[in-house]
């Protein structure tokens, strides 16, 4: 690792960087630019603790394959003799951090020296990024998850990223490989490739993009191709032709096999906001895709055991029948976003620096759906499609809001109109010493659907945010869900790798289809306690939850689930 100062006595410490607003002169020049890469673990840090903590960091230190200085390089906004901006430097340490396996970054101007340039320290630490994992999920009513994988995110320090595994869904069991690269072979192209072959079918996925690697950079191209074929879980209304009891609250499906392939190419250009204001990207895509059902002969075991006919479900005025066959779709694509960034810690992750855009983020797609390009789903009527995402973050007080939606709709013939479409808002705040902080979680989530195919069904359960139900206990076209944790941040890291807390909560939530006996009050209640923990020197950033949890509606004995998907 080199040392910034030795051979340099010009340049200072490093001074903290003007804000944001703060007009420098034009004649500072970007100097020297010194790249400082540090080891996970620093000297001091491999010989504190005990002796078998101060042993493990000596071996991860020598184990792990620090990242290469030109990977880092190649990240950067700015060259030397470059104009000196700050906001590059601030835009450049937040794509340094999510590459993943960099930490504890910094990018910032050391002293002018007398000629007017400015030599810039980038500093990074390294992530533990060599992982071998192992999970295991039981829900309340037995179905269970696991895997055994190992991945690296930063393969001998060149930022590439190659895994694999075994592992098993309430399904299916499977193996796995996976691999990325962010600048295949020296470009501006990322490449993606994965491969996953289950008991009940197979999963392959590439994609080759051309990401905008700056908000001032001009064009982006994004291109992936897929093929599926597994079983999923058809739900099916309580109150449908095959449906025992309208005011039943478990989900009803049926395993069905489903084949789908296809294509999706879209390219943007950046018209304003290359250097400040408003980020606006128009631009223009494709989406082909062919999707079938095997109904075998019409009979199939429904998940509360009983055999009935399904073969209703292939009728043109179905929203399976509607959606199987070809689609083809072009569109206009427009994404737009803001430059308010701020960085806070304990939002989404546990401890590590996140950055958070406080200004609207929308990526919206519209466009025809026209049987002159092969599409023939629908019978092949023609129709409009639209889907959008939008997500603010607004600072509350001690805290943050988090607002998102997220939806797809077709209209233009009452056979194929449908939609659905998802809200959430939650607040995350905080109180007490920065580092040991309570931390306070509100969320509310609301899910509204119409004519959905039962593939594709608002689900609740473990998965999304009740833990004492199955993965996908309820299910509909409406979905209500809200809850509150406090929880406390501990002092201290375990290993020197996690920041760990406690958290005790309240739950409650309810899905259902429209045309059933049943609503939001219907609600299944939990109140619960747990442990959160969160990786500080490992790629991996997710927030693992172990909970005993109770319900509060039934009785009976606690539940124990762990996961890590999800904000609550």
């Amino acid at each position: 690792m080199g040392c910034l100062l030795a051979g340099s006595a010009a340049l200072s410490p490093v001074v903290a960087a003007p804000a944001a607003g703060f007009a420098l002169p034009d004649s500072l020049t970007v100097g020297e630019i010194r790249v400082e890469r540090r080891p996970i673990f620093s000297a001091a840090e491999e010989h504190s603790g005990t002796a078998f903590v101060a042993a493990v960091r000596r071996w991860m230190n020598r184990l792990h394959v620090r990242t290469r200085e030109g990977i880092i390089r190649r990240e950067l906004l700015f060259a030397a003799g470059d104009p000196l901006r700050l906001d590059l430097l601030a835009e450049t340490e937040r794509n340094l951090r999510t590459l993943g396996y960099l930490n504890d970054i910094r990018v910032a101007p050391m002293d002018t020296l007398p000629d007017g340039r400015v030599p810039v320290l980038v500093s990074v630490r390294d992530s533990w990024t060599l992982k071998t994992d192992f999970s295991y999920t039981k829900a309340s009513g037995g179905d269970t998850r696991w895997t055994v994988q190992m991945s690296d995110t930063n393969f001998l320090g060149y930022g590439v990223t190659m895994g694999a595994g075994i592992g098993g869904d309430e399904n299916a069991d499977y193996w796995n490989l996976w691999y990325r690269q962010r600048r295949f072979l020296g470009t501006g192209l990322s490449l993606g490739i994965d491969d996953r072959e289950r008991g009940d079918g197979f999963v392959r996925e590439v994609f080759l993009n051309r990401p905008f690697w700056s908000d001032g950079d001009r064009w982006s191209l994004e291109s992936k191709g897929w093929d599926r074929s597994f079983n999923v879980r058809y739900y099916l209304s309580n109150a449908g032709p095959v449906g025992a009891d309208p005011a039943r609250s478990a989900s009803l499906y049926a395993l069905l096999p489903r084949h789908e392939k296809g294509a999706e190419f879209s390219v943007m250009l950046r018209v304003h906001g290359k250097e400040r204001g408003r980020i606006w990207r128009p631009g223009l895509g494709l989406r082909w895709k062919d999707t079938s059902f095997d109904l075998g002969g019409g009979m199939a075991v429904l998940s509360d055991g009983r055999q009935e006919d399904i073969g209703w479900l292939a009728d043109s005025d179905q929203p399976l029948g509607r959606d199987t066959g070809t689609l083809a779709w072009p569109y206009f694509r427009l994404q737009t976003r803001g430059r308010g960034w701020t960085k806070r810690r304990f939002i989404v992750q546990y401890g590590t620096v996140e950055d958070l855009n406080l200004a609207p983020m929308v990526d919206l797609r519209l466009g025809p759906v026209p049987a002159a390009l092969g599409t023939d789903t629908a019978g092949g009527r023609s129709r409009w499609r639209l889907e959008g995402t939008w997500s603010q973050w607004v600072v509350s007080g001690p805290g943050m809001i988090l607002l998102r939606g997220q939806g797809e709709t077709e209209w233009g013939d009452d056979d194929a109109d449908y939609h659905l479409y998802t809200l959430l808002a939650g607040w995350l705040g905080q109180r007490g010493a920065e580092e040991t902080p309570w931390l306070t979680r509100v969320f509310v989530e609301y899910g509204h659907g119409r004519a959905l195919e039962g593939s594709r069904a608002l689900t609740l359960g473990l998965d999304r945010g009740l833990r004492t139900l199955e993965f996908d206990g309820m299910a509909g076209d409406r979905l209500l869900r809200w809850t509150v944790e406090q929880g406390k941040v501990l002092p201290g890291e375990m290993l020197g790798m996690f920041r760990y807390g406690l958290g005790v909560f309240y739950a409650a939530g309810a899905a259902w289809w429209s045309d059933e006996a049943r609503d939001f009050d219907s609600a299944r209640h939990e109140a619960g306690l747990g442990l959160r923990f969160g990786p500080t020197r490992s790629a991996n950033a997710a927030v693992g939850r172990i909970d005993m949890v109770w319900d509060l509606d039934h009785g009976g004995g606690p539940v124990l689930t762990a996961t890590t998907r999800g904000f609550f």
